[in-house]
């Protein structure tokens, strides 16, 4: 074994050690997941099926009643490989202000701020993981500021989260997030700010606002985005162009529960899914479009079995048809505790 691996290994698992029996409370909470992915995709590009496998583990370790630490490690079957994901702690001395510090999501967009399962498709829309390749989402280690809506602080109907990072990769900017309750009706608005260094630094922003229905059984959402591409404004910058480049996209999820209370089945949750891609608003033939059927069928509130057909449509400024290529089947079991 490598002894600088070795070292590093030992090093973490004390510091876990210490920091558990030092908490006056544990939690632990996560899912595991397997599946099948079907794909349409040359086969120099991956196969075009796969079986995979993946987890999460966090743990919550509350001290007293104002501070509480996080640990979540993930692990999945893309290279057998495991991901010590994040480290958080919280402050919560405030009633609508609690201070979290460490390596944490970025508040952008509606998504982002739901964990991987809970959503409703087995992964998060194209769109997002487009935008996240571009800095938008993602997580960062850096101070954030929050306060989510409960229903039993109804007096206070908001939520919001206002972030500053930094990266590794001589990145740090802000992200701000605000949220509006009304009943069944929320109102969210999301910016954030980039500012890259090195030897072609460059400043990047993006906007996002979104709508949301919620009645219990029924919920959707749309989304609106408008973001700077940092990367093909540095491109453009080398070739004398205009670095400033801006795309846009958008988003439409509902999904609508089927109570069944069956001795096996619980409920049915269908999906739908619609997301448009931009990359640049000067070239407006080059999109991406998704268009993604689903279902979850609860075999209890925290075991499911999810069916997702994921068509997308790519298209360039060099050809007048749609190809389908990215598109993709899944059939995931989850449970989560």
């Amino acid at each position: 074994m490598n002894k600088k691996y070795f070292k590093e290994s030992t090093i973490l698992i004390f510091f876990l050690f210490s920091t558990i029996i030092s908490a006056q409370k544990i939690k632990f909470e996560g899912y595991g997941a397997t599946g099948f992915r079907f794909f349409d995709r040359d086969i120099l590009n991956g196969y075009n099926q796969e079986t995979f496998y993946e987890g999460k583990l966090q743990t919550e370790l509350k001290y007293n009643d104002e501070i509480e630490a996080q640990l979540d490690f993930r692990g999945n079957s893309v290279g057998n490989s495991a991901e010590f994901r994040e480290f958080s702690i919280k402050f919560e001395y405030f009633e609508t202000l609690t201070i979290k510090v460490g390596n944490i999501k970025r508040p952008f967009g509606y998504e982002y701020l739901i964990n991987r399962e809970k959503l409703h498709t087995t992964e998060r829309n194209n769109l997002y993981n487009r935008i996240e390749k571009l800095g938008y989402g993602g997580r960062s280690v850096g101070i954030m500021g929050y306060h989510k809506y409960s229903k039993k602080k109804a007096d206070f109907p908001y939520s919001y989260y206002v972030s500053i990072f930094k990266n590794n990769n001589l990145a740090q900017g802000v992200a701000a997030r605000f949220v509006y309750h009304t009943g069944i009706l929320s109102y969210g608005i999301s910016y954030m700010f980039q500012d890259h260094g090195g030897d072609e630094p460059i400043t990047a922003q993006g906007f996002e606002a979104d709508l949301t229905y919620e009645d219990g059984k029924f919920l959707t959402n749309l989304e609106a985005f408008y973001f700077q591409d940092k990367d093909e404004g540095v491109r453009q910058r080398l070739i004398g162009g205009d670095e400033t480049v801006y795309g846009m996209g958008a988003k439409m999820m509902s999904k609508l529960r089927f109570d069944i209370d069956g001795e096996v089945l619980k409920s049915i949750d269908p999906v739908l899914l619609l997301s448009y891609y931009l990359p640049n608003t000067d070239v407006s033939d080059a999109n991406q479009i998704q268009s993604l059927i689903g279902a979850n069928f609860y075999l209890d509130k925290d075991v499911r079995i999810s069916l997702n057909a994921d068509v997308r449509f790519t298209k360039n400024q060099f050809s007048d048809e749609y190809s389908t290529k990215e598109s993709r089947g899944v059939v995931e079991l989850m449970v989560r505790f």
